[in-house]
């Protein structure tokens, strides 16, 4: 409940700034009371209140206690305010709670203050976005939703020289900069681990290699891994499944998998699913599936070493230092902004391999 209210403040900070650099909310107009906004967004007062202070200390609003909170009259647009947008999709999760804190502990640092916007997984949303916070601030943190999809519009910031950088998902055929764990040596560990421990017959289950640059690295690298072990090409089943993956999407693979392959000794003893929600699903499924018969050792591999998850089988996957993706996120921002400097730049940050036995296992 803390990261949703942690995310909803954000919401709330950036929808009533919004209002007021767009001159919904002009100067001495009040704002609703903290009761109603906590209705409006769904979320306790404390997280109201930690918004609105936040908008105070950016000179937006002053408070009057016992009044209300009123929009301040703001100074001229070329009064020095900086502003940074970070664009991402926002699922609720804890490590966009330390990628937004990076970035922004350095960028507050440095004079700026920060503002993020929810493309929710959308290529049309997030070029909407690009375009519309172009205008009104001094660089952009890009979190895309693919790395193909806005080519086009990736090149035209990199003609026109803008301070953009690019976390975790970068355009591959775009000249640019950006931060990034190390997906090649993550999916390499993951392979290694899983051919280390005996598993021979293996299936990558994955969204897309093609849109997303994390996704292929991770792809190469578990390749490599597998290529090492001298693991035949026949042990080794691909498959891919679209974004909006279902329970009935995923029933179909392990029908494949396990239901329909006639011979049992082909059937993987680990799955790759490339990232950690497609993993949880997968194991959300299998815990309703009685009917399938799986290998002792059945293990399935994910990526991002998200929390809080039953797991009926043993589970292994990579977990990413996000803090420091920010961080080092915001610092190529500030010197392309400040420096205006032509050399893109990019940074790797590494993993860590970390595996889990079933949940309720000794």
């Amino acid at each position: 409940m803390e990261q949703d209210g942690q995310l909803k403040y954000v919401d709330i900070f950036n929808h009533y700034l919004g209002l007021i650099r767009s001159g919904v909310l002009r100067p001495d107009s009040k704002l609703p009371t903290e009761s109603k906004i906590a209705e409006q967004f769904q979320v306790s007062r404390i997280t109201v209140i930690r918004a609105l202070k936040q908008l105070q200390a950016d000179g937006y609003i002053r408070r009057i206690q016992g009044s209300g909170s009123y929009v301040q009259n703001q100074k001229p647009a070329d009064s020095g305010l900086k502003v940074v947008s970070l664009i991402m999709s926002l699922h609720g999760q804890g490590r966009e709670l330390q990628l937004i804190q990076g970035i922004e502990q350095k960028l507050k640092a440095a004079g700026y203050i920060l503002t993020v916007h929810n493309s929710h997984e959308n290529s049309e949303e997030e070029r909407d976005l690009i375009l519309k916070m172009k205008k009104d601030v001094q660089g952009m943190i890009l979190y895309s939703a693919s790395s193909i999809e806005n080519n086009r519009l990736f090149e035209d910031l990199m003609k026109e020289h803008w301070p953009v950088v690019y976390v975790d998902r970068y355009p591959m055929n775009v000249p640019c900069s950006y931060v990034t764990c190390d997906n090649k040596d993550g999916g390499y560990l993951l392979g290694d681990f899983l051919c280390s421990s005996g598993h021979r017959q293996l299936a990558l289950v994955y969204h897309d290699i093609v849109g997303l640059s994390s996704e292929r690295d991770r792809f190469d690298g578990f390749m490599k891994a597998v290529s090492t072990h001298q693991i035949p090409q026949k042990n080794v089943k691909i498959l891919s499944i679209n974004r909006n993956e279902t329970e009935e999407v995923v029933n179909r693979i392990y029908d494949e998998l396990y239901v329909l392959e006639r011979d049992k000794a082909r059937c993987p003893t680990a799955i790759f699913t490339f990232n950690d929600s497609l993993a949880i699903l997968m194991m959300e499924s299998l815990r309703k599936r009685a009917d399938i018969v799986l290998p002792e050792s059945f293990t399935i591999a994910g990526f991002d070493d998200l929390i809080g998850f039953a797991r009926p089988v043993p589970f292994v996957t990579i977990r990413q230092d996000y803090l420091a993706i920010g961080e080092a996120a915001a610092e190529l921002l500030l010197a392309k902004m400040e420096s205006k400097s032509l050399v893109n730049r990019q940074v790797v940050i590494p993993v860590q391999l970390v595996h889990y036995p079933k949940s309720g296992a000794k």
